[in-house]
């Protein structure tokens, strides 16, 4: 193995993981439809829902930032470099490493709300089915 084995590991995990985070905040989401009610002719969701729903929307919006910053900053350092390569077709230089920083946070952290709404929702099943 080496370091472009290692990363393209890396590509493919976390692709996956990001893959499986949204499927299953949108699987999490259409399961706590299931449990609304009607309350004066107005869906409500039970208040022991409200916790998983919110850290799955925060999730899914983590997502989406996640892919959003890293466009962002990516796009501007390319841009900056095509600008000052001289002339050259694709010279070779090093970027900085804190430039994953906020998208490896946003990755984390979406895993984790998702992780965390899982376990609530799993408990409120278990004390509403079981």
């Amino acid at each position: 193995m080496n370091l472009k084995d290692a990363r393209d590991l890396y590509y493919f995990y976390s692709g996956k993981t990001s893959d499986l985070v949204r499927q299953l905040g949108l699987a999490g989401i259409a399961v706590i439809w299931l449990f609304k009610y009607d309350a004066q002719g107005v869906p409500k969701v039970p208040e022991a829902l409200a916790l998983p729903l919110i850290l799955i929307v925060l999730g899914l919006a983590l997502d989406l930032l996640q892919y959003a910053v890293a466009t962002s900053i990516w796009g501007v350092f390319q841009r900056q470099k095509e600008k000052s390569s001289d002339g050259k077709k694709d010279p070779d230089f090093l970027a900085p490493k804190q430039f994953n920083w906020p998208t490896v946070a946003f990755f984390t952290t979406k895993a984790i709300a998702i992780i965390a709404a899982y376990v609530y929702l799993l408990l409120y099943l278990a004390a509403t089915v079981l």
